[in-house]
């Protein structure tokens, strides 16, 4: 089976993010063993996790307030909205959505990261 060129570049950037973010909090854990601080790691562990919830929540908004990829149709939006602001909004949400994939390609490292993070401390250490 081969993979497209386009999907293995998203792959090799997806790895590429996974590799820098891990290895970066690698070394905040070995700089905290190091040193004896352990407020280094704990100060790393909680920007990784601030930025997972600020990567979901501006993915979450791009995404036009949704996980999904259901298009929405002028109906669908609030009822207090005017007909100007809701197609705007149906205007603005094929480019804000293509933001928010690119967001995808740091937050999904990010939650790996942490999850392995999570397991070598729960199971092996």
């Amino acid at each position: 089976m081969r993979f497209p060129k386009k999907q293995l570049k998203k792959l090799g950037i997806l790895f590429l993010n996974f590799v820098l973010l891990y290895g970066l909090l690698r070394l905040i854990i070995t700089l905290a063993e190091r040193t004896g601080h352990l407020w280094i790691y704990y100060a790393g562990t909680i920007l990784y996790g601030a930025a997972v919830v600020a990567l979901f929540v501006a993915f979450f908004i791009l995404n036009g307030f949704t996980l999904n990829r259901v298009e929405f149709l002028p109906e669908d939006l609030p009822a207090k909205w005017s007909g100007e602001r809701k197609a705007d909004f149906l205007a603005r949400l094929p480019e804000n959505r293509e933001r928010a994939k690119r967001l995808l390609f740091v937050l999904l490292p990010l939650v790996v990261t942490l999850l392995i993070s999570y397991i070598e401390l729960s199971f092996f250490k």
